[in-house]
């Protein structure tokens, strides 16, 4: 078995050998192409060597006369290729081709002919409208097909009959408008799939019930503003999703209890204003979560990560609004190491956020606007062995005594055990619009110690307290203020106030009314 081995590698080096001398010659390597032994890795990233034949960027107009028989990867990129009018069936090892960056409008203007060993087919950043009934029949053993970046708004029940083996597929950055589940019936052992950058209209229950393989989706950029919760039905054993920059104001906690197996959630980048409770309940196997990057997230609120028994990683950076985390936030997070907050609007971290997580190894909690006081007095004493990432950009920027000094340079004694509540100033903007008919919420959150209640009075005077339910208004635990069917009687200033046993803070929102 050895022996067969060691003249099966010895026949593969002399047939590669082979391929650079023969290629040497004119009559065999393209004129301009260059041919030669390069490394390639496989679409299950098996790294070899190939045959390669590069005729990348030399203004070609089609494909030269005759190439190599020993050819794995053929390079076209950046050419002015149409069509390809010749079959390359005589080809008998080609594993890769590249035809993008070219000018081709039309899957069915390729005829490669019949390709057996292709796996990878790149025909992105083309000029191609739509995807035809059996357009890649002829290559049955294709596992990657790259067609981002072209013109598709269009796309045939039965185009991809015949590779029941794709693996790969990328369809981002084109024209479509929905999504059709009958797409993807021939396509039994799709693993990822990206779908990026498409007009997508909405999204639609079942779309991806036939993919019940598929580990990767990728749904960035598509100004989706919700996912029906039947969507992701069927997908049994994806392992992670991209939501990136979408238009989604909540997020879509029942769609999400489709997927039980998923381990990576991106929803970077999306208007939510809150994170709350139940968001994330009961997701068994996720490891990272992103909500970086969301201009209007203003709160991560109690029992908003709970029983998360694999989660190792949160990602919530560069957030202006998010100005309060509450001290419960995170419940059941055995596994969290790292927990990056990074760049918000935060002017402190409760201690008990930090005692609730007890396996965590590192916080980021730099470029954030950080009040020395009472609230962040821990990070002082020696409590936690818990490592500062970026220690040397923790600065306070109140109060005035404090004012530029590092937070780790303020002796704990010099801030007092408690101190007065203090509303986060990016939670309530001065003013809101409302017209007739329309809802509005006004979020106030804010750190003391102890830890402060809040209500809210209305411009009639009338206190609001937590729980309290009416027709036209309702108060989170948290402290949002709802109010519901608005009409010309609920405009006015609403105060939130936060008290404690040392003293209350308040701010006020004038709600203005506007004929629509």
């Amino acid at each position: 078995m050895k022996e067969t081995a060691v003249v099966a590698c010895l026949l593969a080096e002399l047939s590669l050998a082979a391929f650079v001398l023969a290629s040497e010659g004119a009559a065999r390597c393209p004129p301009l192409c260059r041919c030669e032994i390069r490394p390639w890795f496989s679409p299950s990233s098996i790294y070899t060597e190939a045959a390669t034949v590069d005729c990348n960027d030399l203004g070609l107009s089609a494909l030269p006369e005759r190439l190599p028989l020993e050819t794995q990867v053929l390079l076209l990129q950046t050419n002015n290729i149409v069509n390809v009018e010749k079959t390359l069936d005589y080809l008998a090892n080609i594993t890769e081709i590249d035809l993008s960056q070219n000018n081709i409008s039309s899957v069915s203007d390729v005829c490669l002919g019949s390709l057996p060993q292709l796996l990878s087919l790149h025909m992105e950043e083309n000029w191609i409208q739509e995807l035809s009934d059996g357009c890649l029949a002829s290559l049955p053993n294709l596992q990657e097909f790259y067609i981002n970046h072209n013109l598709i708004s269009s796309i045939s029940p039965g185009a991809f009959r015949g590779l029941g083996r794709l693996l790969r597929l990328h369809l981002n950055s084109n024209r479509l408008t929905s999504i059709k589940s009958q797409w993807f019936q021939q396509l039994p052992s799709l693993e990822i799939l990206m779908l990026g950058e498409n007009p997508i209209l909405e999204l639609s229950d079942m779309n991806f019930k036939p993919l019940a393989n598929l580990r990767s989706l990728v749904l960035a950029r598509m100004n989706l503003t919700e996912i029906p919760d039947n969507t992701l039905v069927g997908l049994e054993n994806l392992e992670s999703i991209s939501f990136f920059d979408n238009l989604l104001n909540r997020v879509p906690r029942a769609a999400l209890t489709r997927v039980q197996n998923l381990k990576f959630l991106d929803l970077n980048k999306n208007p939510i204003e809150r994170i709350q409770r139940g968001d994330f309940m009961d997701m068994m196997h996720l490891k990272e979560l992103g909500i970086n990057s969301m201009p209007e997230l203003i709160s991560i609120d109690s029992f908003a990560l709970n029983n998360l028994p694999e989660l190792t990683k949160i990602e919530a950076t560069n957030n202006p609004r998010l100005s309060y985390i509450h001290p419960r936030a995170f419940h059941k997070l055995p596994r969290l190491e790292t927990l990056m907050l990074n760049s918000n609007a935060l002017s402190a971290l409760h201690h008990s956020t930090v005692e609730s997580l007890p396996n965590l190894r590192e916080v980021s909690l730099h470029s954030n606007p950080i009040r020395c006081d009472c609230v962040i007095r821990w990070v002082n004493m020696n409590r936690t062995a818990v490592r500062f990432m970026e220690p040397d950009s923790l600065f306070c920027v109140e109060p005035p005594e404090y004012q530029g000094q590092h937070v780790r340079q303020v002796h704990f004694r010099e801030m007092m055990e408690i101190c007065l509540p203090l509303i986060s100033p990016g939670s309530l903007p001065d003013r809101v619009e409302v017209g007739k008919g329309s809802s509005v919420s006004l979020h106030c959150r804010a750190f003391g110690e102890p830890e402060p209640e809040i209500y809210w009075v209305t411009p009639p005077g009338d206190r609001v307290l937590p729980g309290s339910v009416s027709d036209k208004y309702y108060m989170h635990p948290e402290g949002t203020f709802d109010i519901y069917d608005a009409s010309e009687q609920e405009a006015g200033s609403y105060t939130c106030i936060a008290h404690n046993l040392v003293g209350a803070d308040l701010k006020s929102v004038t709600v203005v009314w506007y004929h629509s």
